[in-house]
């Protein structure tokens, strides 16, 4: 079958489930898109821009979004919603010409509250028990979050996994039995699950592991990554809760977050100073350690300051007792400093009594 037949079909199937106000979204979406994507390119894209649909063009569009979004929170400023609804569009369109997928529209219950509800989705062209649903609005905020290069490219990763493991179901998988770490999963959602965790790790360069125990392991922390055992019990029990199709989207989000360190930061933010005063230690460095490109004040940026001898203090935490998560080090954030509201000269002095 050619593949805008196949594409053809799971559209047609995908209407018998949606409701009608997802149908109607999803025909005007589809009728207007390459008029849409004109529009956008003339009004928001440099003239020498590669505008090819291809996964190195998502490479040049992102410095473009992050100089369009200097934090998260203006991707929901009423002035960029066509900049947004552009860049969705496009994104989108290019993990169509990545892998064979479709456009789709998820459309949940109105109390329902996953954030991605009514949001527009590509879906693997792959059997059912196969079938993964990307959000390119889901990674262009973790751009804008993270400001991590290579983050749009990120998002073919889990529809090529699908494929692939749909090419392989034949012959069968050859896990015949669930864990009992995760025993409410299904044979066959377990089976899901392990694709998904896999897919997810791929972007890390840490796939290709053995789940059957119940953890992974993955390098985290700052400055020295380590490598530390991931346990996937907590993840399997949000992926079982969770609606199928966003297995992936969810597997991804936690083991990047975990990677980088998201949940320490947090928690850095979220105390006071004499909590974390124990865990701190001051470190050096000759240019101020940058993670992404804005400037060094944004909030996730690692706090630093030059001293006096030309140097860059910045400060490390040791973060432990956060649940189901070993102890990580990492950079303590500018939005930690801002919280713990001292002067920074005070900081400044406690660190260097410290070196």
């Amino acid at each position: 079958m050619h593949e805008n037949d196949r594409t053809e079909a799971y559209l047609v199937e995908d209407r018998k489930n949606m409701t009608e106000p997802a149908r109607v979204f999803l025909d005007r979406w589809l009728a207007g898109m390459g008029s849409a994507l004109e529009q956008w390119r003339r009004s928001y894209l440099p003239a020498d821009f590669p505008f090819d649909f291809t996964l190195d063009s998502l490479d040049a569009l992102e410095p473009i979004v992050l100089a369009r979004y200097p934090d998260p929170a203006a991707i929901d400023v009423e002035d960029n919603a066509e900049f947004t609804t552009g860049t969705v569009r496009y994104i989108g369109e290019v993990l169509l010409r990545v892998a064979p997928a479709r456009w789709g529209y998820q459309d949940r219950a109105g109390d329902d509250l996953n954030p991605y509800n009514r949001t527009p989705v590509i879906r693997s062209n792959t059997p059912a028990e196969f079938t993964t649903g990307v959000f390119p609005e889901f990674y262009l905020r973790q751009l804008i979050r993270d400001r991590e290069r290579g983050t749009l490219q990120k998002s073919a990763t889990p529809l090529l996994a699908a494929c692939r493991a749909a090419e392989r179901a034949d012959p069968p998988a050859t896990r015949d039995a669930v864990p009992d770490w995760c025993e409410f999963f299904t044979l066959d959602e377990y089976r899901r699950f392990a694709d998904e965790v896999d897919s997810a790790l791929g972007s890390f360069g840490a796939d290709g592991q053995d789940i059957d125990a119940g953890y992974v392991s993955l390098a985290a922390g700052d400055p020295d990554p380590e490598v530390h055992d991931f346990d996937l019990d907590g993840l399997a029990e949000q992926c079982r809760a969770s609606d199928i199709e966003d297995w992936s989207t969810l597997c991804f989000s936690v083991i990047d977050d975990y990677v980088t360190g998201q949940p320490q930061r947090d928690w850095l933010t979220g105390v006071a100073f004499t909590q974390v005063e124990d865990l701190l230690e001051p470190w050096l460095a000759d240019e101020p350690e940058l993670l992404f490109e804005p400037g060094p004040d944004d909030g996730e940026q690692p706090f630093s300051i030059r001293l006096e001898d030309g140097r860059y203090l910045h400060f490390l935490a040791t973060v432990s007792d956060l649940e189901d998560l070993p102890e990580v080090t990492t950079f303590v954030p500018n939005s930690a400093v801002r919280a713990w509201d001292i002067p920074v000269e005070k900081l400044v002095q406690w660190g260097t009594r410290h070196l």
